[in-house]
């Protein structure tokens, strides 16, 4: 049997493919949300929710007799990998991580690369900009929080009701949640900049995937900074970057 640990679009594609072809599988996503993506896709009975530490994924590699460990999971979910890295190693199965390509930044003056969130932070604490659109994922808001008697902060996350809740409670004005799924188009990028009057856009590195070249294009069509926080590097035993290197891997 195969576990892919996914919550990103490739993983999901790689579970349907996997399901398409017969072999017998479970997907793993830590949220709720996620599981809702399965469930329209009707594979909902494929899917558990919820993070498993390296103890609950052992269980459930012995449980389920799993063999092979595909980590499609988000690239800043670094906790997760190395979750699944231990757990591999200790069950004795293969682990097959699936990561995309990283965005191809030009060395571009509006453009700033950080190493973490709090960096991110900082930068922004020093900048003289006041208009800060953290589209960073829900998990980022509290980093940032800090900083909301300064500047004015807009987030843009995913629908999930519970997340909005929070960030009220954090101190983020409900007027300034922007609850959407993306990725987004240079248009659709554009107009929410010019619409909120936006002048610094935190990202992560998400990829082609992730929309990151349009918020970059947007950003330097308007003369707005972006704060990129690069990915933590981890030492996988295996990576690819396609799917179909996964599925050549799998010998299919």
């Amino acid at each position: 049997m195969i576990l892919v640990m996914s919550g990103t679009e490739e993983g999901r594609e790689i579970v349907k493919e996997l399901n398409h072809r017969g072999k017998e599988l479970l997907t793993t996503v830590a949220t709720e949300y996620g599981f809702e993506i399965y469930d329209k896709m009707g594979l909902g009975h494929l899917c558990l929710q919820g993070g498993l530490d390296v103890n609950g994924l052992s269980k459930l590699i012995r449980n389920k007799k799993i063999e092979t460990l595909i980590d499609a999971t988000h690239p800043y979910a670094t906790q997760a990998s190395l979750n699944a890295i231990k757990a591999c190693k200790e069950s004795g199965i293969e682990y097959i991580r699936f990561q995309r390509d990283e965005t191809t930044v030009e060395d571009q003056p509006f453009i700033h690369i950080v190493k973490s969130i709090d960096d991110a932070v900082e930068w922004c604490s020093k900048s003289d900009r006041e208009r800060i659109l953290l589209a960073t994922g829900f998990k980022s808001v509290e980093k940032f929080i800090k900083l909301k008697n300064k500047k004015e902060i807009y987030v843009r996350i995913l629908p999930v009701p519970d997340h909005i809740v929070k960030c009220i409670k954090m101190g983020i004005k409900s007027s300034n949640i922007l609850a959407l799924q993306g990725p987004f188009s240079l248009e659709i990028n554009k107009a929410m900049f010019k619409q909120y009057k936006i002048d610094i856009v935190i990202t992560k590195d998400s990829g082609n995937v992730g929309g990151v070249p349009e918020k970059i294009q947007a950003s330097k069509e308007m003369g707005i900074d972006v704060v990129i926080i690069k990915r933590q590097e981890i030492d996988y035993p295996i990576k690819y970057s396609s799917i179909e290197e996964v599925f050549s891997k799998l010998g299919l």
